[in-house]
């Protein structure tokens, strides 16, 4: 039922195009091209597709097969958008070597873009009307802040949706969040020579950052999650200081703090604020403040969600055993989807190298992929 050779070529043809984020790489590309692609290329299928610019040359694609009323509806989603190229040995080959496809985006997530596509194409090519509305979502900037997913939820809800960020074709059913503060600690800028005038931001911020030590050191003990592992934090960037010879007046960290499915966001805000308040009684005169800069729940659905069942009899009867249920330790556009209220399930192809130097995306699985989504909608949408 699937194309195969539709499939491949689609995939290779996605990985050529170069869809860096522009938010986290200066020269980034972002999704212009790749969504134009996209957008052609259903309404050659004769899919009904519409484009959402969120910013110039950012545009959201969704591709609509309308239901004949009465059914459940369903999305099917990928983001458009990939990490930077540093590193990579020519990173939009497409390169296919022993049932491999080698390139920026093969695995997270340009083969899911193809598997939803070809899903996409068998519904047209079997001339299959469903009940319920079918979507078939690709959306920009899931890499850096979501903006597409966000503006998504804003325009259309559906029942239920499969995010195809890759899983192995195991189902994935929680991943974890993660929060972005940026704490400042204050001094009082002076010579280096008039001790008794200065105060040092740099080692009141010291102060600070033994007690996130403390806590980091605890998470992992007090907060774990059966699929997802455990909670997490990290200080990745830290700034204090004008000069030498000069008592610094201010120093500045960025926390990042990995959450597990059951944390919340008010939860995260109160420990830090503690810690801060803790200081300000213990060390005279000590000052700081908290900005979140970036909030991005974590996410769980119940096992006997339907479309998790639904999905989980499909892989069963395609691959002839069990899906195996996973969680995902880092964040997924999935949790937007979930907390509009749109029932998230995420299953994804074979492969391996996201983030890094040499990423490949296992050609078989993303045809296998394509033919779960086309009977998981079959089923589903009635």
């Amino acid at each position: 039922m699937i194309d195969q050779s539709f499939t491949v070529d689609t995939l290779q043809k996605l990985v050529r195009i170069n869809s860096v984020n522009p938010g986290l790489e200066s020269d980034g590309a972002g999704e212009e091209e790749v969504g134009r692609y996209i957008f052609s290329l259903l309404e050659e299928l004769g899919i009904e597709v519409e484009l959402d610019e969120l910013l110039p040359g950012r545009f959201n694609v969704t591709g609509m097969l309308p239901g004949s009323g009465g059914g459940r509806s369903l999305m099917l989603n990928a983001h458009m958008d990939t990490v930077g190229v540093a590193g990579m040995n020519d990173p939009f080959s497409g390169r296919i070597e022993n049932g491999k496809l080698y390139g920026r985006g093969s695995y997270d997530m340009k083969g899911s873009i193809a598997a939803i596509l070809a899903a996409g194409k068998a519904i047209r090519d079997t001339g299959w009307v469903p009940k319920g509305d079918l979507i078939l979502s690709f959306v920009v900037d899931e890499e850096h802040k979501s903006i597409g997913a966000q503006a998504l939820v804003k325009k259309l809800k559906t029942d239920a949706s499969i995010v195809t960020e890759p899983t192995g074709l195991d189902i994935c059913l929680a991943h974890r969040g993660f929060g972005v503060y940026k704490l400042t600690t204050y001094g009082k800028t002076a010579h280096g020579g008039r001790h008794r005038q200065g105060i040092d931001a740099n080692t009141r911020m010291g102060l600070l950052l033994a007690e996130l030590d403390k806590l980091s050191k605890k998470l992992p003990e007090w907060k774990k999650h059966p699929l997802c592992g455990e909670a997490s934090m990290h200080v990745p960037l830290i700034s204090g200081g004008r000069s030498l010879f000069i008592y610094s007046g201010e120093c500045t960290i960025h926390v990042e703090r990995r959450t597990v499915p059951g944390e919340t966001e008010t939860e995260i805000d109160s420990n830090l604020h503690e810690i801060i308040q803790k200081l300000e009684k213990k060390v005279p005169g000590f000052r700081a403040t908290l900005e979140k800069v970036i909030w991005r729940s974590p996410y769980e659905i119940d096992q006997h969600a339907r479309i998790v069942k639904e999905t989980a009899a499909v892989v069963a009867t395609t691959l002839g055993s069990k899906p195996a249920f996973i969680g995902h330790t880092w964040w997924e556009d999935s949790s937007i989807f979930g907390e509009a209220g749109i029932e998230s399930v995420i299953i994804g192809p074979k492969g391996d190298g996201i983030h890094e130097d040499v990423e490949w995306v296992d050609i078989d699985s993303v045809i296998t992929l394509a033919e779960i989504l086309y009977r998981t909608s079959l089923n589903f949408c009635g």
